[in-house]
């Protein structure tokens, strides 16, 4: 009878596992191979973001978004449908100024603190994943490093610039750069960690880049698929197998 218990328990467990689908979240085992794609968009939420995020469900893309803590009110039914629709919430500091965030390790710390708190408080996501304004280099110290370490923080930089902000007017031209740059970081064998603005890549441009991309076989992850985080202190090289 116990044994049949055993059983019919064991049975109900594998049915409610099955049931469930795999979390977007969860870490992929080959996170940093040619194939694979992390789209990142900093300096939202705002008024373009929605647009991105249809462009996105349209592919059935998952993206991650660097949340400016300056930009969310107003914007909080944005930050919830990032959330909502299964993207990975980064933090990208409270005002983006360089004086004001790097005046010392404590100063960054708390802004990407207060941006977590306020994300936390507005859709229940606690973020410990943070891209610092222009980059950590070289404006991140290793007292900075450290400091954000100590507090829990994941940083991540980039391995590709679509340069958007400076081809706005221009955006054939980014989308051509930046599907180069993609094609060569798969060439040898390394994931692509791609930069954009919410503001500065157009709808049109990210429809036409998921376009060539899906077409190409590439593999679209978030940050929080990966098993470490991509910074410029900490870079992944590529491997043929």
């Amino acid at each position: 009878m116990l044994k049949k218990s055993i059983i019919c328990l064991f049975t109900v467990f594998l049915l409610v596992i099955s049931s469930v689908p795999a979390s977007a979240n969860e870490f992929h085992p080959r996170y940093n191979k040619g194939e694979m794609v992390y789209l990142t968009f900093d300096d939202g939420p705002n008024q373009y973001t929605p647009k991105l995020l249809d462009v996105l469900k349209r592919y059935n893309v998952k993206a991650t978004f660097f949340i400016l803590g300056k930009k969310i009110k107003g914007n909080e039914a944005i930050l919830q449908r990032i959330v909502d629709e299964g993207h990975t919430i980064g933090l990208h500091s409270m005002t983006h100024d360089k004086k004001s965030f790097y005046r010392s390790p404590k100063t960054a710390v708390n802004e990407m603190k207060q941006v977590q708190q306020l994300i936390f408080d507005i859709t229940g996501v606690k973020s410990t994943t943070i891209r610092v304004p222009y980059g950590s280099v070289p404006h991140m110290t290793k007292a900075h490093r450290q400091a954000m370490e100590k507090a829990g923080f994941h940083m991540w930089d980039w391995n590709v610039d679509t340069l958007d902000w400076k081809y706005k007017k221009d955006q054939k031209t980014m989308r051509y750069q930046t599907i180069k740059q993609v094609r060569a970081h798969r060439s040898y064998y390394q994931a692509s960690i791609v930069l954009m603005h919410d503001h500065a890549t157009s709808p049109e441009s990210l429809s036409y880049m998921l376009r060539h991309l899906t077409r190409e076989k590439f593999v679209f992850l978030t940050t929080d698929q990966a098993k470490e985080s991509y910074h410029f202190y900490n870079k992944w090289y590529g491997k043929s197998h």
